[in-house]
């Protein structure tokens, strides 16, 4: 099977952008301890507008983010993801070239 990659731009409303990280702490404790199939798992803040982050995600197949989409802690971060975020784009993605996971 292929890896599968996602990556999501996620906009947040103004003055919610400190405290947005905090928000994915559980799920990525979970990811670390539970989540073998998880291969790249980053939250990233832009440098030009500190409301916009990117998440990009690799996984070692479809199955691997079936696992982490039905997780608890993702179902928790979705739930709280509302007090944050205005705007998503989220596209799932195959992965063609990668020089270091």
């Amino acid at each position: 099977m292929s890896k599968v990659s996602a990556v999501a731009k996620l906009v947040v409303k103004d003055g919610t952008g400190d405290e947005f990280p905090a928000a994915f702490d559980d799920l990525f404790e979970h990811i670390a301890e539970h989540e073998d199939g998880t291969q790249h798992y980053v939250l990233h803040r832009s440098t030009k507008d500190p409301n916009v982050f990117y998440m990009t995600e690799i996984y070692l197949d479809q199955a691997a983010l079936d696992e982490h989409s039905k997780s608890e802690p993702f179902a928790g971060l979705a739930g709280a993801l509302g007090a944050f975020v205005e705007s998503v784009d989220l596209d799932f993605c195959t992965p063609v070239k990668v020089a270091k996971a």
